[in-house]
């Protein structure tokens, strides 16, 4: 179990939720950036950290994250000082331009799984794990997908595994701080391809766009559309992982905390992680969305948590 005692300020959700993207001062050096071509004719960048080890760790952030988020530098820290390589992806869109008028969406698992096969063949050992959006893929992907037998097991830290339940805790007017931020980013990204690509227009709802006021007015307006989801509703059925995660047929961590400002309670799958002896579903009292934040930069309890599953599953696999 995980053993998060914060002091007073922290057991304030939004405050933990916030504190380590504000003040949290990590940095990871990452050794190389490489330019990935995609199925589609898309591109998307990944950045290394390349130490010949043995060990691959790929980590998938959230939505409107990247390789620069903290949570993904305190990871790839922490682990590629412990022998591991590391991938941190960028979808599509969130480093540079991709070449299409589209982007990614919460259950797009075919980067991850082209990464899984061709970046991680040569490595003895392969782990995934994601935060929030990206853990929701990482579900989606290890409960639907084929994995090759280097990928030992998965983890998931505030995955929105009913995207319904938690678009309603968005909606919310306590969470107005998040769901203003993340619909101005996907906005702006929208306005951007609009006015850079005039050959693009013709498949821009625009108007829809700019005249959204809600994340799931969004996703009715783009995400869904260009992906071949019939609006937004059929989008968040199809991508939600909860219904895969009794699928699951490695090891694989759920942790989401109780306090989670952005999970309703239908994200906390404890009956799926009932069904199967592969889950190992931890919800904490405090930890707030993708936080279990501390005064202490380096390392965070969520990066020695993750870690400590990882190990455990690798010494009984050997």
């Amino acid at each position: 179990m995980i053993e998060y005692k914060p002091n007073w300020l922290f057991k304030h959700k939004h405050i933990n939720t916030c504190f380590p993207t504000l003040f949290r001062k990590i940095k990871l050096d990452y050794t190389e950036r490489e330019k990935i071509n995609t199925f589609d004719g898309d591109i998307l960048y990944i950045d290394w950290v390349k130490n010949n080890n043995k060990k691959l760790l790929i980590l998938c952030h959230g939505l409107e994250g990247s390789s620069k988020s903290k949570y993904i530098q305190g990871h790839g820290k922490y682990f590629s000082e412990r022998g591991w390589d590391i991938i941190a992806i960028n979808y599509r869109g969130c480093v540079g331009e991709n070449q299409k008028p589209s982007a990614y969406h919460g259950g797009l698992t075919d980067d991850l799984k082209l990464l899984i096969e061709e970046k991680g063949k040569d490595y003895e050992t392969v782990v995934i794990g994601g935060f929030s959006l990206g853990g929701n893929i990482v579900l989606k992907y290890l409960g639907t997908e084929t994995y090759p037998k280097n990928l030992k097991c998965g983890f998931a830290v505030s995955p929105p595994c009913d995207f319904f339940s938690s678009n309603n805790q968005l909606k919310k007017p306590e969470n107005k701080i998040y769901s203003i931020r993340f619909l101005k980013k996907l906005k702006n990204k929208c306005e951007e391809k609009y006015q850079n690509h005039p050959e693009w227009r013709k498949f821009i709802n625009i108007e829809k766009i700019r005249e959204s006021k809600t994340i799931e007015e969004f996703d009715d307006a783009y995400t869904g559309r260009f992906f071949g989801f019939n609006g937004y509703k059929d989008y968040y059925s199809k991508v939600s992982s909860k219904k895969n995660i009794v699928n699951i047929s490695i090891p694989t961590y759920i942790l989401t905390p109780l306090d989670d400002p952005m999970m309703g309670k239908e994200c906390y799958p404890y009956e799926e992680a009932n069904q199967n002896k592969n889950i190992t579903l931890e919800t904490p009292t405090y930890g707030g969305h993708v936080g279990f934040a501390s005064f202490k930069d380096y390392p965070y309890i969520l990066e020695e948590k993750t870690y400590e599953f990882v190990r455990k599953v690798l010494e009984k696999s050997f």
